[in-house]
């Protein structure tokens, strides 16, 4: 079991919690954004006139978290439409021309077609590139899971991650052995399962590999989606929690 590397627990802002939380100090989102050791700024929630500011007015209320910038399409779960996923490398380019950028952009691997470009925008700004799959099915055979990771090495990415959908308590097994052996291959490595039957996976992948997990803040946007005040209090006293079943107990008493 490896789990020996950093960990980082990554919260959503969109426009609620950023509103929230610049307009009280004392707002509950402030813990729950505290709690996190990255961000990920939902632009795709967010009017695309606020973009170029966004990682700035972030920074301003937690400077030291790691910044993950994600346009999500709505293929993918997000709210930015397919038909103009063309256009996001045009927007990203102003995003990243701003004085303050993420560290991190999230590109979606149906858009591999991009990464060349986004890399070469992204690259001098000391910016990295995080390739997502999402599948709200079924999680992807080992074969599936291995292509994936050869296709993000192929390009030359350096994060990876992938959500897949859980359907019975063993399924995130696949996940696990996927992150025994790739983790390590990439500086951001996320396997996880979604669902209910997937919410262990998303602590439990951390002792087997993988250095990123997600939670909720508010709202949860995704299946199985634990908040970030329980996955912190976890993360607290992670070395504690040696089993699957002793992570179950510890969520079952939120």
């Amino acid at each position: 079991m490896i789990s020996d590397s950093p960990k980082y627990l990554v919260g959503l802002v969109g426009p609620e919690v950023l509103e929230a939380a610049e307009k009280d100090l004392f707002h509950a989102v402030r813990l729950d954004l505290d709690a996190c050791g990255a961000i990920e700024i939902r632009y795709d929630f967010f009017k695309e006139s606020d973009w170029v500011n966004l990682s700035e007015r972030v920074r301003n209320i937690v400077p030291d978290k790691l910044q993950i910038g994600t346009v999500r399409l709505k293929r993918d779960g997000g709210r930015f439409p397919d038909a103009r996923s063309i256009e996001r490398t045009a927007m990203w380019e102003k995003v990243l021309g701003a004085k303050q950028v993420p560290e991190w952009l999230d590109l979606e691997r149906d858009c591999l077609s991009d990464f060349k470009a986004l890399n070469n925008m992204a690259r001098p700004k000391g910016t990295s590139i995080l390739v997502s799959e999402h599948n709200f099915v079924r999680i992807p055979s080992e074969m599936e899971l291995e292509a994936f990771a050869d296709d993000v090495k192929r390009v030359g990415a350096q994060g990876l991650k992938i959500a897949a959908m859980s359907n019975s308590d063993c399924d995130s097994d696949r996940l696990y052995k996927f992150a025994r052996k790739f983790a390590k291959k990439f500086q951001m490595f996320a396997a996880f399962g979604m669902g209910e039957t997937g919410k262990v996976s998303r602590l439990w992948s951390l002792k087997e590999g993988a250095n990123l997990t997600y939670g909720s803040i508010g709202r949860s946007e995704a299946p199985g989606q634990i908040d970030v005040s329980v996955m912190g209090r976890a993360l607290d006293q992670f070395d504690s929690l040696n089993s699957q079943m002793e992570i179950l107990a510890f969520l079952n008493q939120f």
